[in-house]
């Protein structure tokens, strides 16, 4: 559904995907709203509702089968909002009215159980059976196409624009100009901002830079509280790599261009719901072609 998030939408389908069954009616005319199992609920003609299953697969198509009225029927299912979902069948339990169909093919997700109304009734349904769902493709395991890996408007360098930083009392992302002048207020107040004056000269001296070999590099100034000496040594050690007299990561991370938009490796282990979730984070430019970079929000040096 549109304006559902892709891990809404991931959700919603490893939770509704299955078979259901009804495992208890409460009734609204009840005295203190009772749990009533589904056997002992029982229409005048002396049906129940214990053998009514519901089926809901990957594809949106979702199966009815009530063998107590002889129903059985296909129809489709859709996620309308982060707990909520709905469905369509022609009829329902063989004679329900068109104008009942409203309420009865709406679902919330509660308790773990899906519940629906129906006239002065309230069905709590439990899922039975995991459904089959396919393991989405990762971008990560997208091989790039030929003309795919000829797209490198990308490659370049980027400074940091904005960097995730307390500015006044507000804690997001700011630009250095405004990093600073709350820094000269607090000096000017007495404040000893020594400290925070040289993280702001690590974070917005940093430079990203995207490679054509479809590496990204993260390049960091040298800190001002390590002698030079060390630095020497730890360059002649091979333990730190200098380009352009900063210091580069040793492990840089992968870039590509797949299904019309740059991804980046984060290389970070991720979960939604208890699901893994994709390591790879789309690189999407602003309308001023900033970039989103983890803490940072990034700027085209050249």
């Amino acid at each position: 559904m549109a304006g559902l998030a892709d891990d809404d939408l991931q959700w919603g389908l490893k939770a509704i995907v299955g078979k259901w069954k009804v495992d208890y009616v409460v009734n609204f005319f009840s005295n203190n709203l009772e749990h009533i199992p589904p056997t002992e609920f029982k229409s005048k003609d002396g049906k129940d509702f214990s053998e009514l299953t519901f089926e809901f697969f990957e594809d949106h198509t979702c199966k009815l089968s009530n063998p107590g009225t002889g129903v059985e029927e296909k129809g489709t299912w859709e996620q309308t909002g982060r707990y909520a979902f709905s469905y369509t069948f022609d009829k329902l339990f063989g004679d329900v009215p068109k104008e009942a169909l409203k309420d009865v093919t709406k679902l919330e997700y509660v308790d773990m159980g899906l519940v629906f109304g129906i006239f002065f009734l309230s069905v709590k349904m439990k899922k039975v059976e995991e459904g089959h769902i396919t393991k989405p493709l990762d971008i990560g395991d997208i091989v790039p196409t030929e003309e795919e890996n000829k797209k490198l408007e990308i490659v370049g360098r980027w400074r940091v624009y904005k960097a995730m930083t307390m500015v006044d009392d507000d804690f997001g992302m700011h630009t250095l100009a405004e990093a600073q002048e709350s820094l000269k207020k607090q000096k000017e107040a007495g404040d000893d901002v020594a400290r925070q004056e040289m993280m702001l000269q690590q974070s917005f001296g940093a430079v990203v830079e995207f490679k054509a070999d479809h590496k990204v590099h993260t390049y960091m100034p040298l800190p001002d509280d390590v002698p030079k000496e060390e630095i020497d040594k730890a360059v002649a050690s091979g333990e730190v790599t200098l380009v352009d007299g900063m210091i580069a990561d040793d492990n840089p991370a992968d870039w590509k261009f797949v299904k019309g938009d740059y991804y980046y490796d984060t290389r970070e282990t991720r979960e939604v719901f208890g699901e893994p979730v994709s390591a790879w984070d789309k690189i999407t430019p602003d309308s001023e072609g900033h970039i989103d970079w983890k803490t940072w929000i990034l700027e085209r040096i050249k």
